[in-house]
């Protein structure tokens, strides 16, 4: 008997992650699950071993995504780290020419990209105005007839 999936019945476990096409998400990715479960730091070794590769391999794609800033590295066994959402969300500004001084914690936007004018023009009424609490004709409350005494 024939179980090939008939169209529009594909098992979502099987379908690609980014992470499962990329080697460099595929340690980022474990990383994070290992320092959220275990709270420190996997090692070179537990990486290769999950990830079914060499520590050579797990080395090199942990330096690339040092260099992007993804992975923290300090000496030691246990020294891989995360950045903090500041780390991140800086390093983010300066991808985007913004200039960030953290000491005096100033954000300088990219040169031209910045205008001093108002975002939208200034409201214009397009009704007469009213004087005082009356209606458009300046009349007070209620009108009075002649009947009212």
């Amino acid at each position: 008997m024939d179980q090939r999936p008939v169209a529009g019945d594909e098992r979502p476990e099987l379908r690609l992650t980014p992470e499962m096409a990329s080697p460099r998400l595929l340690v980022l990715h474990f990383v994070r699950e290992y320092i959220e479960q275990w709270s420190e730091s996997p090692s070179y070794g537990e990486i290769a071993n999950a990830l079914e590769t060499n520590r050579t391999r797990v080395r090199k794609l942990i330096r690339s995504l040092e260099a992007e800033g993804l992975i923290l590295r300090r000496p030691g066994p246990r020294g891989l780290r995360l950045p903090s959402k500041i780390q991140q969300a800086i390093r983010q500004l300066e991808e985007m020419g913004y200039c960030v001084d953290v000491d005096a914690a100033q954000i300088h936007a990219p040169h031209g990209a910045v205008t001093h004018s108002p975002l939208l023009p200034p409201p214009a009424l397009d009704y007469p105005k009213r004087n005082g609490a009356g209606d458009a004709n300046g009349q007070q409350g209620r009108t009075t007839s002649k009947t009212d005494g």
